[in-house]
């Protein structure tokens, strides 16, 4: 229990760690400088392929699922190797 605690701890801050890096990565003063900012005026219509449209959500939930039935046999496995008598 001691090692899952501390796997998701490490995870928790690795994550941080990787969302936090590029608002680290910035320029303290952003608006100073040569940048100029060009604006589009018409926006291009995209077309969504289907292996995002239909693949990707697909996945998304057979993976849950998958993650799920491992947590499930975890818990059985366990509970049936560790009974204790009434």
């Amino acid at each position: 229990m001691i090692r899952l605690r501390n796997l998701v701890l490490v995870l928790a801050v690795a994550f941080s760690l990787g969302a936090a890096a590029p608002a680290l990565a910035q320029e303290e003063n952003p608006g100073e400088g040569p940048a100029v900012v060009l604006e589009d005026e018409a926006e291009e219509e995209s077309d969504e392929a289907w292996t995002f449209r239909y693949l990707v959500p697909t996945l998304m939930v057979g993976s849950a699922v998958v993650v799920l039935a491992v947590l499930v046999g975890y818990g059985i496995r366990i509970r049936g190797r560790y009974r204790v008598a009434p």
